[in-house]
């Protein structure tokens, strides 16, 4: 811990290569220490108040982010503190900002979140996760832009000499709270700035362990509905393996390479959505090519 003007700043050193899985349980864990000291502050606060005779009601403001710094002597320096500074100045009148792109998935029982992207003197547009009281306070419009959630998606195909088709697919685990148990390819929400095609790059190295070579051509849209949520367009890809890289994921029950004929027998409703149907038409679309 490292005293900071009116506040601190806390680190914590974190094992490299961290999966998607890891990486929010870590934030588990720290929104859940963050709820800890809210309540043994809010105890101080009252203690306070009574020793002096009148309210000393205060609040805590967070910014969270997840990145190398660096170790100068006895002090740490780098662009995630400073992001990690302006972050917390963003909580007000009190609350918690997430970095969106340290943290793209929320844990289940966070509560409720609010995407934003704001502006940083110095930084520039910086993804975020706030809290409904930070949301909900006035920001000019230059510091403040829409941010529309879009996904990306691949589906992994080989080949071999004979043109015979073998998928890549993989079997969500049963406690993930958006389609729990059905098969899906790779993918999720698209970072600013980043292109279609880096987007799913970036979601098969994370999520799967993998680089893969993204057939920008042969593309469909989706939609992700859920009941009492906004819905989310998304764009999928076929896509062909680069290297001998094994697919291993901690965010999926089953990883297996499927014939075609095998992909074609498993019934629909085992897939996100429409997946099977929009594969289909993909491989239909590349043998006419």
């Amino acid at each position: 811990m490292k005293p900071l003007g009116d506040g601190a700043l806390l680190l914590s050193q974190l094992p490299p290569n961290q999966t998607q899985r890891e990486v929010t349980q870590l934030l588990a864990r720290v929104l859940n220490t963050i709820a800890k000291v809210e309540r043994d502050f809010q105890r101080h606060c009252a203690e306070f108040g009574k020793s002096i005779g009148h309210d000393a009601q205060l609040n805590l403001g967070w910014g969270i982010v997840r990145g190398k710094v660096l170790r100068t002597g006895d002090d740490w320096a780098g662009h995630n503190l400073n992001k990690c500074s302006r972050l917390c100045g963003e909580a007000r009148p009190f609350g918690i900002v997430i970095d969106r792109d340290d943290f793209p998935q929320l844990p289940r029982d966070s509560g409720k979140f609010v995407r934003q992207v704001r502006r940083l003197r110095g930084i520039g547009d910086v993804a975020v996760w706030v809290t409904p009281e930070i949301a909900s306070q006035f920001v000019p419009r230059e510091r403040l832009r829409e941010t529309p959630e879009v996904h990306i998606a691949g589906m992994c195909f080989a080949e071999d000499s004979e043109r015979r088709l073998r998928l890549l697919l993989a079997r969500r685990s049963a406690d993930r709270q958006l389609f729990p148990g059905k098969i899906e390819g790779c993918g999720g929400q698209l970072r600013h700035s980043e292109t279609f095609g880096e987007g799913v790059q970036r979601h098969f190295q994370f999520e799967l362990g993998m680089d893969v070579e993204v057939l920008t051509d042969l593309h469909c849209f989706y939609e992700i509905r859920e009941p009492d949520a906004p819905v989310i367009p998304g764009i999928r890809f076929l896509c062909r393996p680069v290297g001998d890289n094994k697919p291993d994921s901690t965010n999926h029950s089953q990883i297996w390479w499927a014939s075609e004929d095998e992909f074609r027998n498993i019934p629909a409703q085992e897939f996100v959505g429409e997946l099977k149907r929009e594969i289909i038409d993909l491989l239909q679309q590349y043998r006419a090519r």
